[in-house]
């Protein structure tokens, strides 16, 4: 008998109590209304999962030494100079580097350029999905298999690697299925790019047990096979910051996800959240950082930012931001977290010498 597989790109559901349409409900964690607000946003696009990420080459922290920060205004009008013309191969290559240094140094409007104008790899056409394994109906669990590979300029997935599979001869069916795949590639403002890229199967199995406790058992069980796995940090944090924010073992799940994923704006505003909460300013700054540079429209990253520039005693940049948090909070959203987010500036107002600046008028989502 022929057992289909039901495919699913999105990971599995994070029991919040925050909808991924209109206003979120409350009560609800610093976590989940952030990635309530990513939806807000933009339902489409601004990854939310560990697997979606843009690539490293794009979106690379590491990429400081590649422009001096007073001329990466100068670097970025010359890198969007190129890309409107018709750049080679080479020269996207170079644009998208120059782009992400900038970036990397806090030019935000690179920032946006880089997250409006990168579409990612589509799949196009290939070979049906092979059967899923009869060991996996047994166990009545949920199963993802996860492939990591680059998809070049010509629409082909190469040096795919299996990260993440139950049963290790279906996830090499995967990638052969996956290498005979044909995909538009990613496109930098219009022009094609290789990049890097996860791949994600997600199935449900039949009268699998759907309860907290076992969802929890199962998450655990796939963090524990697959330590090198940032989807499965990815769920297990998530399903933790859901039930208990302070449960042990959220933080360093967090701390796991950001080392494998430190791309990933989530992981990164969230840890940094929570190292302000400890103190720990100095620790939260550099992730921060790359929360801003990803997410730079979310009120919850500019919160973040905020609270982490006030602790390092940088009052007058933090009041910016904070500033910035209020004004990005959509007409819809809980009036208890819109006046939590006024009492945190009025505090900042008060505290930080000459911080007494007008009321900030709304700034449409």
């Amino acid at each position: 008998m022929r057992h289909t597989l039901i495919v699913s790109l999105s990971v599995v559901l994070w029991a919040t109590g925050c909808a991924h349409s209109g206003a979120p409900s409350l009560p609800a964690s610093h976590g989940q209304l952030s990635l309530a607000m990513a939806y807000q946003l933009d339902p489409e696009g601004n990854p939310r999962e560990a697997s979606e990420l843009p690539p490293e080459s794009l979106f690379n922290p590491g990429a400081k030494g590649g422009v001096a920060p007073e001329r990466a205004r100068e670097a970025f009008a010359e890198a969007v100079a190129l890309l409107k013309g018709a750049p080679t191969e080479v020269q996207v290559r170079q644009a998208s580097a120059t782009l992400s240094a900038a970036c990397a140094v806090d030019l935000f409007d690179a920032c946006e350029f880089l997250l409006t104008n990168f579409q990612p790899v589509k799949r196009v056409e290939g070979p049906s999905m092979p059967d899923i394994p009869r060991e996996a109906f047994l166990l009545r669990k949920p199963q993802v298999v996860v492939l990591r590979g680059r998809v070049d300029t010509d629409g082909r997935a190469r040096e795919l690697q299996v990260v993440e599979s139950l049963f290790p001869k279906f996830g090499e069916e995967l990638v052969k299925v996956f290498a005979a795949t044909r995909y538009q590639p990613a496109m930098l403002a219009g022009h094609p790019i290789a990049t890097s890229r996860l791949f994600r199967i997600h199935f449900q199995m039949p009268l699998e047990n759907r309860t907290p406790e076992a969802e929890l058992e199962w998450v655990r069980m796939r963090v524990a096979r697959f330590p090198e796995s940032a989807d499965a940090w990815s769920h297990l944090a998530k399903l933790l910051g859901s039930q208990t924010p302070e449960a042990p073992g959220y933080v360093e799940a967090l701390e796991r996800l950001n080392a494998l994923a430190p791309t990933y704006w989530w992981a990164a505003n969230e840890l940094s959240w929570h190292y302000v909460q400890a103190g720990r300013h100095a620790e939260a700054e550099p992730r921060v950082r790359v929360a801003r540079q990803l997410a730079p429209r979310n009120a919850y990253v500019l919160e973040t930012s905020a609270a982490v520039l006030r602790g390092m005693g940088r009052c007058e940049e933090a009041l910016a931001d904070q500033r910035q948090a209020v004004a990005r909070l959509q007409e819809q959203w809980p009036r208890e977290e819109r006046e939590r987010f006024e009492r945190t500036l009025a505090d900042y107002q008060r505290d930080c010498p000459g911080g007494s600046p007008p009321a900030p008028s709304p700034v449409a989502p």
